[in-house]
C-alpha cells in the first residue's frame, strides 16, 4: 500500500472538515487508525468529479465514503467487522433512513436557508476557496441543494411549509438515532463502526456550527446523547482539532474582554483627566489670586496708611 492521501475542505469552529462528505471518510480512517496524509484543499475544480473529498492510494482514486470503505476493507482495514449479519443490516437500512429524512433538512440548513447560506455556509466555503472558485462553488453548492428540495417538495411549494415539513422529518429521524443509542458508547456495542462515522458528520456541523436560524441545530443540542456522542468521538478522535480551536477562541474572548474593559475605561479615564486639569486650573488661580492678596497685604503692611491707622489707635488712647 502506498501512503494514503486525502484531500478535504478545511475545518471551522472545532470541526476537522467544514463537509459532510469529508467528515465521514476522515471520521471513518480516524476510527481504524489507517496511515493517511490530510490536506485542506483550496479548489475541487480539478478532482475527477469537481467535488471533495478524494483519496488517493497509489493509482487508486476514491471520491465517496462507500468506496473508500469497501477499498479500506479490501486492505484488511474496517470497523465493520464486529458487526453480525442483523447489525449490518440495520445498519445499513438506518444509513438510507438518514439519507431520506436527515440530509434534506441538514442541505436546507446550510444551503437554502438565505440567512445561514449568508452568514455561515458561504464565507465558510469562500474562506477555503480560491479566487475566483470562491465567487463558483458556493453558488453551485447552493443550486444543488436547493434543486433538490424542489424535487422533493415541487418548485412552487411555500418555503416556510418547505422548511416545517423537513425539519418535521428530521426531529422524527433524530429521536429514532437517540432511542437506538439509547447509552450506549456507540450504536452498535462499544465500538464505532461505519455507520457511527456517518451519524457523527451528520450531527457535527450541526452542534458546532454557529447558525443564526438554528431550528436544527438547536434541536440535535437538545438531545442529550446525541449530543454526548459528538462531544465523546470529537475528544477522542479530533482532540487536537478541538483544542486548537477551543484555546483559540479563548484567546479571542480574552481580547474581546480587553477591548470591553479598555472601552469601559475609557469616559471614567477621559473624565478624571478632565477634573484633574480643572482642579489644576483651579489651584493654579487659586495659587495666583492668594499670592497676590497676601502681596498686597505685605505692600499694606509697609505702607503709611497702614502705620497712620496705629497711630491714631496710640493717640485715641
Amino acid at each position: 500500500m502506498a501512503s494514503i492521501e486525502l484531500d478535504i475542505w478545511r475545518g471551522e469552529w472545532g470541526l476537522a472538515s467544514i463537509d459532510l462528505e469529508c467528515l465521514k471518510v476522515l471520521t471513518y480512517m480516524k476510527f481504524i487508525g489507517v496511515p493517511v496524509k490530510v490536506r485542506e484543499a483550496s479548489n475541487p475544480f480539478f478532482t475527477p468529479k469537481g467535488t471533495l473529498p478524494v483519496m488517493r492510494d497509489g493509482r487508486t482514486v476514491l471520491t465517496n465514503f462507500e468506496e473508500v470503505v469497501t477499498y479500506l476493507k479490501s486492505l484488511h482495514y474496517s470497523t465493520d467487522v464486529h458487526l453480525n449479519q442483523k447489525q449490518a443490516a440495520e445498519a445499513s437500512a438506518f444509513t438510507q433512513y438518514l439519507r431520506d429524512k436527515l440530509y434534506p433538512a441538514y442541505q436546507y440548513a446550510w444551503w437554502v436557508d438565505e440567512k445561514n447560506y449568508g452568514d455561515i455556509t458561504r464565507p465558510a466555503y469562500a474562506k477555503a476557496l480560491q479566487i475566483p472558485f470562491n465567487f463558483y462553488y458556493p453558488s453551485k453548492y447552493q443550486s444543488s441543494a436547493k434543486a433538490m428540495v424542489d424535487a422533493l417538495y415541487g418548485e412552487h411549494t411555500d418555503l416556510k411549509e418547505i422548511e416545517k415539513t423537513i425539519y418535521n422529518e428530521a426531529e422524527k429521524c433524530l429521536k429514532t438515532l437517540s432511542d437506538r443509542l439509547g447509552e450506549s458508547e456507540y450504536f452498535f456495542g462499544n465500538r464505532p463502526s461505519s455507520f457511527d462515522a456517518t451519524v457523527f458528520a451528520y450531527l457535527a456541523p450541526l452542534v458546532k456550527a454557529p447558525f443564526p436560524n438554528g431550528t436544527l441545530s438547536n434541536h440535535v443540542k437538545g438531545i442529550a446523547n446525541l449530543s454526548r456522542f459528538v462531544a465523546r468521538i470529537s475528544q477522542k478522535n479530533f482532540r487536537n482539532v478541538t483544542d486548537d480551536y477551543n484555546r483559540a477562541n479563548c484567546q479571542k474572548q480574552s481580547r474581546g474582554s480587553q477591548s470591553e474593559r479598555e472601552a469601559a475605561q475609557f469616559p471614567h479615564e477621559t473624565r478624571n483627566k478632565i477634573l484633574a486639569a480643572v482642579f489644576a486650573a483651579l489651584a493654579m488661580t487659586g495659587y495666583a489670586v492668594a499670592n497676590g492678596l497676601f502681596q498686597e497685604l505685605k505692600d499694606f503692611e509697609h505702607s503709611q496708611q497702614y502705620n497712620d491707622m496705629f497711630e491714631n489707635e496710640e493717640d485715641d488712647n
